[in-house]
């Protein structure tokens, strides 16, 4: 199904994305310049306040309101604690670190022997009556399924809390004014202040990376094919990372070449090596690093080989469109299009009309039916 990744930036002060298909818009998203999206940015930030009764502390990052870290949140490099329990909580995170990366080597293993009795039972059912053949296929999408489940759910639900060891409180370990280089996980929302972490990630077309996250590298759970999860844990494997740091494969990942992988590590090791330079250089609280605009983040995010063209509405935005789609791969800019229509872009694909009808309070179904939605 053909796609069209459309950019409305025809406004100096709001920026709108849409993805177009057969099927009707798929995705939609819009950023205000006068309120900036702050997920994902990196602060230098100062400990303001220690809530022993919540485990965490509150840090100021610049921002009027100071933002929420909780106790799991904040890397063992932060504790104030003698040497020598450091030392021990470091070695206990490498362990809980290689043991990951065994399991990931048994997994491949374990994968490759089910997939040659999968083909071995398919070989022998095929020989036998329909019935049989029925019942040996019945068996193999069994064994695969469950796999596939071995393969997302039996892994620990967050590597942090799998060598988290609760031996302190945060009161014992973190003091107020302390300086920890935070990423914002999640927006102010009403009166609470912003989610920290002083785990960084920092995402990347076809993955994620934590630099400061010993964690190995895990792959998305929306890649189910067995084979491709196999071939993106040996790229994991060959891939010379620092120990120090993990990644993740992004479903974008998946089917990519181990070159078109190391590019992309390649530029965010760079990205990363900018944010600490800049941390080094800065005093508390300071802005170190901002999630690129929501054109960056669309191509990033959403362009793929379904989609066949990007068309920009704007001059500004069609040369920011062309430069991050090369950073990519030089291949992609050819389908950076700038749109030349005298009606704005999201009319002339009937769109506005479209997101107009969202706010409408009758909902008409394509069964004939409708809903109405209002307050009470």
């Amino acid at each position: 199904m053909s796609k069209e990744l459309l950019i409305d930036a025809s406004h100096p002060e709001e920026t709108r994305i849409v993805i177009k298909s057969n099927n009707g818009i798929e995705e939609y998203e819009y950023e205000n310049i006068h309120r900036k999206n702050l997920k994902g940015n990196i602060y230098l930030g100062k400990v303001s306040r220690i809530e022993p009764s919540l485990q965490a502390a509150f840090v100021d990052f610049g921002n009027e309101r100071h933002g929420f870290l909780a106790f799991n949140d904040i890397q063992s490099d932060y504790y104030q604690i003698p040497q020598a329990d450091k030392d021990r909580i470091k070695k206990e995170e490498e362990e809980a670190r290689a043991k990951l990366l065994e399991e990931n080597d048994k997994e491949i293993v374990e994968q490759t022997e089910q997939d040659e009795n999968i083909n071995l039972q398919d070989k022998n059912s095929s020989n036998g009556d329909q019935d049989e053949e029925n019942t040996g296929n019945k068996t193999s999408d069994e064994d695969v399924n469950n796999n596939e489940e071995n393969h997302v759910d039996n892994k620990p639900k967050n590597n942090r809390s799998f060598y988290r060891f609760k031996r302190y409180r945060i009161q014992e370990v973190i003091k107020p004014g302390q300086i920890v280089l935070i990423q914002i996980v999640k927006e102010e929302r009403g009166k609470k202040g912003a989610a920290l972490t002083t785990f960084i990630s920092l995402a990347g077309k076809y993955i994620v990376l934590m630099p400061n996250t010993a964690k190995g590298g895990g792959i998305s759970r929306k890649i189910y094919s067995s084979s491709d999860r196999k071939k993106m844990k040996e790229i994991i494997n060959d891939l010379a990372l620092p120990k120090t740091m993990g990644l993740i494969v992004r479903t974008a990942g998946a089917n990519k070449t181990k070159n078109e992988i190391k590019d992309d590590l390649t530029n965010l090791l760079g990205t990363w090596e900018e944010i600490r330079i800049n941390t080094l250089k800065s005093i508390a609280p300071s802005s170190i690093y901002e999630e690129e605009d929501l054109i960056a983040r669309a191509i990033r995010d959403f362009y793929s080989k379904d989609i066949d063209s990007i068309i920009v509405d704007g001059d500004k935005a069609f040369e920011a469109a062309k430069k991050y789609a090369k950073k990519i791969s030089s291949a992609h800019v050819k389908n950076v299009i700038k749109y030349k229509g005298k009606i704005p872009i999201f009319h002339h694909y009937n769109i506005e009309k479209y997101l107009n009808s969202i706010f409408e309070p009758r909902i008409e179904l394509k069964s004939g039916g409708y809903i109405i939605i209002s307050p009470t």
